[in-house]
């Protein structure tokens, strides 16, 4: 009758080599088998070599021999971890005597670690005194039993983890009876697909931190002023515009000479970027602007000019140290007339505004003044 395991291995091993029996247990039980070889034969595992069994971890101290002797009789294989170490290990030999009195000296798999099996040398014999007592090496090769181990540092060409990799393998097709090369190169197939999913999944996290540390990192905003009014040739350019950010905790200040030169306020906080901030504009001859922006690395505002400054014409006329009160003037191509006072008021449109107007007195052509904006009420043509 077939008989059932309790257990798929028994890993036996010293304490001190105890890192590498855990690691051997994960690798065997973590191990999936390929759906197709499951096919293939339906006596073998449905999904994973699981569990096996590692004293250290399997049993609580103190236990009796008889309970590690159970373990033995419930576990179908006896992984060896072979060192110089576990060489020397009763504990380890007990447990391959005993697999060999359970009828099961076929199903004993070396794995070694370190040293050399069969050197005959203490301090490089890998192989404990019990698998040389029941596999012993002979020169005959009629009387040779020696035992194949399966060599995790096999000499050849490769990485370190692929040697390794291609040990477990080695492992798994004995223990499942499966051709090892059907096995091996199903895995390195899972193991290119995993290497390209980690590649690609560090690169996706790598992407996403840059782009956290992009995303917070300080930065500059450019401030232009582009005309928002229709130029006027005659009138002085803007000049001197002083830009002010107000920030949550903070207040900038920057001067524009013209049109063609620009505001920069350099090592902004990551967090401001698109959110509202307030910028006051202040230029000569141009409206005061107080308004709130999108914080951005490139900011165009519009500036009106004022169009008061050089259009409000207002003054009083004088000749002969008298004020000419109800007369005709002509200012450029406009004719007004002054008041009782003496006094006149013109805007001129901003598209025909100037520095300086030319005024004339109709019934006298010889009388002429020039007279400069901008200009106000307190202001005195003399004629």
């Amino acid at each position: 009758m077939k008989q059932e395991y309790t257990y798929f291995a028994f890993v036996s091993y010293r304490s001190s080599d105890e890192k590498w029996a855990k690691w051997l247990q994960e690798k065997i039980e973590g191990y999936r088998l390929p759906t197709t070889i499951q096919h293939e034969n339906s006596d073998l595992p449905k999904t994973r070599l699981r569990p096996c069994f590692r004293y250290h971890t399997d049993i609580q101290p103190n236990e009796l021999k008889s309970e590690l002797r159970q373990k033995l009789e419930q576990s179908k294989y006896l992984l060896v971890i072979c060192t110089p170490r576990s060489a020397q290990s009763q504990w380890v030999g007990a447990e391959i005597d005993t697999f060999v009195e359970l009828g099961r000296r076929d199903r004993i798999i070396p794995v070694i670690v370190e040293g050399t099996p069969y050197s005959g040398d203490p301090e490089t014999e890998c192989y404990n005194p019990s698998l040389l007592k029941h596999f012993p090496h002979s020169d005959n090769i009629d009387e040779d039993r020696e035992i194949l181990g399966v060599n995790i540092h096999e000499e050849g060409s490769g990485s370190a983890y692929m040697k390794r990799e291609r040990a477990v393998m080695q492992i798994v097709s004995r223990m499942l009876g499966v051709s090892f090369d059907k096995i091996w190169q199903r895995q390195k197939r899972r193991i290119i697909r995993r290497t390209i999913l980690s590649v690609l999944a560090s690169l996706l996290v790598l992407a996403a931190l840059l782009c956290v540390w992009l995303l917070n990192q300080p930065f500059n905003s450019r401030l232009t002023l582009y005309e928002a009014t229709p130029a006027v040739e005659a009138l002085p350019p803007m000049h001197d515009a002083v830009v002010t950010l107000t920030l949550p905790d903070d207040e900038r200040t920057d001067t524009i000479a013209g049109f063609d030169d620009e505001a920069l306020f350099r090592y902004l906080p990551a967090k401001l970027k698109g959110q509202p901030v307030n910028v006051h504009i202040a230029a000569p001859d141009y409206l005061p602007l107080d308004t709130v922006i999108a914080l951005t690395p490139d900011l165009q505002i519009p500036l009106a000019r004022d169009p008061q400054v050089y259009g409000n014409l207002r003054a009083t006329v004088i000749m002969d140290d008298h004020i000419v009160p109800n007369r005709r003037i002509h200012i450029e191509s406009f004719e007004v007339t002054t008041d009782a006072n003496g006094r006149f008021s013109l805007f001129v449109p901003l598209e025909m505004q100037q520095k300086s107007y030319f005024i004339t007195v109709p019934d006298d052509y010889s009388l002429s003044f020039t007279l400069q904006a901008p200009c106000g009420p307190n202001d005195i043509v003399i004629l």
